[in-house]
């Protein structure tokens, strides 16, 4: 088989496996799989087990270490991709966390088939004890709704902390203004309707044994919808959104970089909380 290097997935696939950053890719569409390597390059394609399989081999070939303790798994936002928790994975992975920023084809999909997804996902993640999640944006729906559904997955390891990057809990009504306009309907998809403040009350909440934090960093996002939310009236910007009935644990961030996820302060609060409980 010819192997090439891949973007990652991004946008049109998504992740269904991940082990020792090699991961299998299911594409939303037209559900074919593929495994990549930690560096991106396709190795297979195929079936989800013949992708395994082939995986397989390739711990015997490159001699792949077995992974095993904690993990930690990335949900990024509407819109957004993996790549966005790029400068959050090595500051964790000296705590000695395993960890999986996972891509979902957010604009493709509604919330339900991104839940479905990671079902998948943690009913095949192998070797690991604890998970822990850090979401930003819409993550944090996505990651209610999995923990209420944990069907296949439930007691095959523990939750352990959790941190919300920007939540929308409460949901946003600026999404339910963009939601009028048939255009924004159509770049982001089936999920800007699920991140309604009518719609996000309906998906249950965390339990409330799991230690839980909210982060707020302002985004350029937040800079230019400023003037819009001025304009018109009753909508929230998101960083502004009363979460305390989520957590008592939370902070707020000054922010200059155009990925929140570059602020120092940002990635030292994440290591922090997941270290010590603290922010």
């Amino acid at each position: 088989m010819f192997q090439f290097f891949t973007l990652g997935g991004k946008q049109f696939w998504e992740d269904v496996f991940y082990y020792q950053k090699w991961r299998i890719q299911r594409h939303y569409r037209t559900h074919k799989y593929r495994l990549l390597d930690n560096w991106d390059i396709c190795r297979a394609k195929g079936s989800f087990e013949e992708c395994r399989q082939a995986f397989v081999k390739f711990i015997e070939i490159y001699e792949i270490p077995r992974q095993s303790g904690k993990m930690i798994i990335l949900l990024h936002g509407l819109a957004q991709s993996k790549n966005i928790f790029k400068p959050l994975i090595k500051p964790l992975e000296k705590l000695g966390y395993n960890v999986a920023a996972i891509n979902y084809p957010s604009t493709r999909k509604n919330l339900k088939a991104h839940t479905d997804q990671l079902n998948f996902f943690l009913k095949h993640t192998e070797d690991v004890s604890e998970v822990s999640f850090i979401t930003q944006g819409m993550g944090c729906l996505l990651l209610r709704d999995l923990i209420e559904t944990n069907i296949d997955w439930n007691n095959k390891f523990q939750i352990g902390k959790i941190i919300n990057v920007n939540p929308i809990n409460t949901g946003s009504s600026l999404f339910a203004s963009l939601t009028r306009w048939k255009i924004f309907n159509m770049i982001f998809g089936k999920c800007l309707a699920e991140c309604t403040p009518e719609n996000a009350q309906n998906i249950p909440h965390l339990p409330k044994n799991f230690p839980l934090a909210l982060i707020f960093c302002q985004t350029y996002f937040d800079k230019l919808s400023t003037p819009l939310a001025k304009k018109f009236k009753g909508i929230d910007i998101p960083g502004e959104l009363k979460e305390k009935d989520f957590s008592p644990v939370r902070i707020y961030i000054k922010n200059s970089d155009l990925n929140i996820f570059d602020n120092k302060r940002l990635i030292d609060a994440c290591v922090h909380f997941i270290k010590d409980g603290k922010l």
